[in-house]
């Protein structure tokens, strides 16, 4: 009973205060200041209507409402009894102009037209000429402007915003752009800071951008000079200014190995290997390769130096001298031996190469050109055979231009993205001697071919993005390489396939032509960071070339073979390390050893 007492005593205190705020009716609603806004306008946000009872609470309602809209510089409402019982309700307001100008202030990396056309598309009312100013467009107008510098990569907020004081109809808006401050790399303790300066994109004073920041990281982790890259970004006194930092450190780049062995064939066999990625820290690098084989056949010598740097455009170069001995048909490597002869001999390659290669405007297109000569000598021959090898001796000189797009998340570990080469390769051959199954007369003599062959490789990962550059990922991994030779080329100059980086199941160089098209597909997951296991399948050939060698068959149209397997990728401080177990589809295995990754 007490509870609906007390109830019954609150109900009638309103009441009474209801009353007490009711002294009257409502008889008329005037407005007044209105100039480009509609009287429809008011009408429909304020509550206080003609024949309503006069109530001051909701008079201040309408004020704020009718302020709410945004439109009005200054809103007054108010009630004045006219007679007994009887009020009339006047609203004043102060519009803001109609805009004749928007003036952007503060932009640098958006164009101005970019940010009048969002402010146009905002929700609310547009800022526009010709469109009476609106507060409740700040906001959304602001959010929106922000929101197209975060889509391309930088961070901006908007300041001030709103009509001039000495001039209302010109509505002036600042931007403030996050700007870098400064950049340090932490723990390069021996590569130089002009290398670095070299590398990295991002400058001190120009707006900060997210997109190419990470680009720079990733680009400092490709070099394969550090074993960790750690962006920091870090806030100043200044809201506008931001210190990045790099944490680093660095790996061993320079390796030297040897090695001997003494063969019942052979009185000496071993390896000299020196290497230098970032030779005293100055970005350049120097290699120096001495291999006699355990085959016999005389030592191979390669030298090379290259420099990545030569400039802040991305300009490169890497020269190579060498006398070299393939191998044909020789490869017995975790196989039978599925050579097409039982005779040894060499192909001795001797020549030098150089390439030039040019960073584009946009950071993930290349322009290369190389140069290329050599002689070659067949050796080793047994002269009492007139098959079982392919002999073309003579020199051979071509250049090559190829356009590159590396979109790739990581190289040396790529998730996403993808890779593409296109490249054409005009060539000159002067053939003095041949023999074997080849021994054709006519092949003598000055011959030119056109090469010309396109890659294309895919990567996508089930799993989010890399939140650090090298988190370790489940990735989807695709290659297509299509090839073609117009003109007369020498042998060692068709495509091959068959092998370690082409069709696995399958000896090394088994299918050769000058035509070639091989697709490759590979899942590879992660056991740990820094080892994967890996299922693939490899489909393709070669055709339209030399013929056949013993019972190394080959085809003049395309004959397209099926390889498959699994494998295991290592990252050591020597380098990436690839084992593949492969069957092919004729029942055959091989076991495939590679220094370096597939693709």
């Amino acid at each position: 009973m007490f509870k609906g007492v007390a109830a019954l005593l609150l109900w009638m205190a309103l009441f009474s205060v209801a009353v007490g705020q009711s002294a009257g009716t409502i008889k008329s609603v005037d407005v007044k200041g209105l100039a480009n806004i509609g009287r429809t306008v008011i009408d429909a946000t304020m509550r206080t209507r003609v024949g309503q009872p006069y109530l001051k609470t909701l008079i201040d309602d309408d004020k704020k409402a009718i302020m709410d809209l945004g439109y009005f510089q200054a809103v007054d409402v108010r009630a004045q009894e006219t007679e007994a019982q009887s009020w009339a309700v006047t609203v004043e307001v102060v519009e803001f102009p109609k805009i004749k100008e928007v003036r952007i202030v503060g932009n640098t990396v958006i164009p101005t037209k970019a940010i009048l056309d969002v402010l146009k598309s905002a929700p609310s009312v547009p800022i526009a000429p010709d469109n009476v100013f609106c507060l409740r467009s700040q906001k959304p107008s602001s959010d929106a402007i922000e929101k197209l510098y975060s889509e391309k990569g930088f961070f901006a907020r908007v300041s001030e915003f709103g009509p001039l004081t000495d001039a209302p109809e010109v509505v002036s808006l600042t931007i403030l752009e996050l700007t870098v401050n400064s950049i340090k790399v932490q723990g390069a303790t021996r590569t130089r800071q002009s290398v670095l300066d070299k590398i990295i994109k991002t400058r001190s004073g120009q707006p900060f951008n997210a997109d190419r920041w990470r680009k720079d990281n990733v680009a400092l982790l490709n070099t394969r000079w550090f074993d960790k890259v750690e962006p920091v970004a870090r806030e100043t006194d200044d809201v506008s200014r931001v210190d990045l930092i790099i944490d680093v450190t660095e790996a061993r780049t320079g390796l030297f190995n040897i090695g001997f062995q003494m063969d019942p064939r052979s009185s000496f066999a071993g390896m000299v290997r020196f290497s230098d990625t970032n030779f005293r820290g100055s970005g350049q690098n120097y290699g120096l390769d001495f291999i006699q084989g355990t085959q016999g056949g005389g030592a191979s010598i390669d030298l090379n130096y290259g420099n990545p740097y030569v400039d802040d455009k991305g300009t490169g170069i890497n020269y190579n001298l060498y006398s070299r001995n393939v191998y044909r048909f020789s490869n017995t490597f975790g196989g039978s031996n599925q050579s097409p002869t039982d005779a040894r001999y060499f192909e001795r390659h001797t020549g030098g190469s150089v390439a030039l290669t040019r960073q584009l405007k946009e950071d993930s297109k290349f322009l290369s050109t190389g140069l290329r000569y050599e002689q070659i000598k067949t050796t080793n021959l047994d002269t009492t055979n007139t098959t079982g090898f392919i002999q073309q001796d003579g020199d051979l000189a071509s250049i090559s231009a190829a356009y590159v797009v590396n979109r790739r998340d990581l190289d040396i570990d790529p998730s996403r993205g993808d890779w593409l080469r296109m490249q054409i390769e005009p060539g000159w051959s002067r053939i003095t001697k041949v023999g074997g199954d080849t021994n054709d007369p006519s092949l003598i003599g000055n011959h030119f071919f056109v090469r010309g062959d396109v890659e294309y490789r895919k990567y996508w990962s089930p799993q989010p993005p890399r939140e650090k550059l090298d988190d370790p990922r489940r990735v989807f991994a695709f290659r297509a390489h299509v090839g073609t030779v117009g003109g007369t080329v020498p042998f060692f100059e068709q495509f091959f396939a068959g092998g370690a980086n082409t069709i696995r199941g399958y000896p090394e160089d088994r299918f050769w032509g000058k035509n070639m098209a091989i697709l490759n597909l590979e899942y590879r997951h992660p056991i740990q960071k820094s080892f994967n296991m890996i299922a693939f399948v490899d489909y393709g050939g070669a055709w339209g070339g030399f013929g056949t060698v013993n019972n190394y068959t080959q085809s003049k149209r395309a004959e397209f073979k099926l390889g498959y397997g699994l494998g295991f990728s290592f990252r050591t401080p020597l380098g990436p390390i690839r084992l593949d177990f492969g069957f092919n589809q004729d029942g055959g295995s091989r076991t495939h050893f590679m220094i370096g990754t597939s693709f």
